[in-house]
């Protein structure tokens, strides 16, 4: 969830609500920075959850589902998985910290990039361009929208672990997940990793019979340390499977050195596999591990943070996705003062004023405040033999790392 390290985007698409918050305090203050604690811990603590920023929701979410071609709705959720890391380009600030029970709620109301138009948008030459960038700028000539909203809990604090979940009842479409990551520290680097809670992100299509891709969380480097700049650089490899499809895409990202003039940093490959051999071996693969059996149906490649084509058997090299040309779509979320306790603008809205104020001392003050009273709190339940029961999602989420929001969740949207 929420208090994640903060990048600033340069023309992102809409990012999970706690980073948009944070984006939005950050932006505001513009001297977060000045709000340190010095030491190796806090370096671990400003990069911990960086992860979290790859969760991610965008407008171009509509397009997933208009397809009736079953290797164009792949690449759709290609484009929607590289829309989200957008996140990582620009600076990395130091983070709030979420507490126990944390929640956020928000709801973007987006163009519907198919309205009045074709029931195989996808298929456009002009797919990226035209398709992807209308709908992230919002030119939309019909006024038709579509409400994507996030939900997301704080589950755990030891380690930290948060469940959401994204839904587009419009489209049928839905997203969910367990936030959790691990770091490791190697010179002047930090490496950071989906955790064992994260098993990735689960889109499914109910318009498609429930049609489901899991898509895993690249592992990101984190630079810049002697610089004084931060920087996040996507390393090893990621991959997206359907199984009802029978298809699979494997993301290989290239490191990049500070003295190489690499013109691409990402490539992959869109193939078919039978899953009753193959399984869940894909998880291991590199693009070199594809055994020659898989049919491959498309390639691509590019850059992660600029522009990503592909290429389809026999036909020609088209955009994927123009990082540049996407945007930020507004999002919406209640008043303070209609929010509730445990949410998050609620919980950390008197250091953020603080911040606003340019009064850094007093909220740090305030910060360290909350986090000591989250303390006493943990400290009361274990004297008293409580367990923290989440009060928005089913606590049985640690094997298939799929979160289930409770029926009675009270859900302030």
């Amino acid at each position: 969830m929420g208090k994640s390290a903060n990048v600033t985007p340069r023309n992102s698409v809409s990012a999970d609500s706690e980073a948009q918050r944070q984006k939005m305090q950050m932006e505001t203050v513009g001297r977060t920075e000045d709000i340190q604690v010095d030491g190796d811990q806090s370096k671990f603590s400003a990069i911990l959850n960086i992860l979290r920023k790859l969760v991610g929701v965008a407008d171009i979410i509509d397009m997933i589902t208009e397809s009736d071609d079953e290797v164009e709705r792949m690449l759709a959720v290609l484009a929607w998985w590289f829309s989200k890391l957008l996140k990582h380009t620009g600076r990395v600030h130091k983070p709030f910290n979420s507490v126990l029970g944390e929640r956020f709620f928000c709801h973007w109301d987006v163009p519907s990039s198919a309205a009045g138009g074709s029931s195989d948008v996808s298929r456009r030459e002009d797919t990226a361009s035209s398709s992807i960038t209308n709908v992230s700028v919002g030119t939309d000539e019909t006024g038709d929208k579509l409400r994507v909203e996030y939900i997301t809990e704080q589950v755990s604090h030891h380690p930290p672990v948060s469940a959401y979940t994204y839904r587009c009842s419009e489209r049928g479409i839905e997203a969910v997940g367990i936030d959790h990551i691990k770091a490791k520290f190697t010179g002047l680097s930090a490496t950071v990793a989906p955790g064992s809670e994260s098993k990735g992100i689960f889109v499914t299509l109910k318009q498609r019979g429930n049609e489901m891709y899991k898509c895993t969380h690249p592992t990101g480097n984190i630079v810049g340390w002697l610089r004084g700049t931060l920087k996040v650089q996507m390393i090893e490899n990621s991959y997206i499977v359907c199984a009802k499809s029978g298809l699979a895409a494997v993301v290989e990202f290239k490191e990049e050195r500070w003295f190489s003039k690499d013109k691409g940093n990402v490539s992959g490959k869109v193939f078919r596999y039978n899953k009753s051999i193959f399984g869940d071996k894909i998880a291991s693969w590199r693009l070199k591990d594809i055994p020659k059996t898989c049919e491959v149906v498309a390639t691509f490649g590019g850059n992660w943070d600029q522009q990503v084509t592909v290429q389809r058997t026999k036909e020609t090299e088209r955009l994927l996705i123009d990082m540049a040309a996407l945007q930020i779509a507004d999002k919406s979320v209640k008043p303070l003062e209609e929010q509730g306790d445990l949410e998050s603008r609620r919980v950390w809205e008197p250091v953020a004023s603080k911040m606003r104020q340019g009064k850094f001392a007093e909220a740090s003050r305030t910060k360290r405040a909350i986090e000591e009273n989250q303390r006493t709190l943990a400290a009361g339940r274990k004297e008293r033999g409580e367990a923290f029961v989440p009060a928005l999602f089913k606590p049985d989420y640690s094997a298939s790392g799929r979160p289930e929001l409770l029926d009675n969740a009270p859900i302030n949207m």
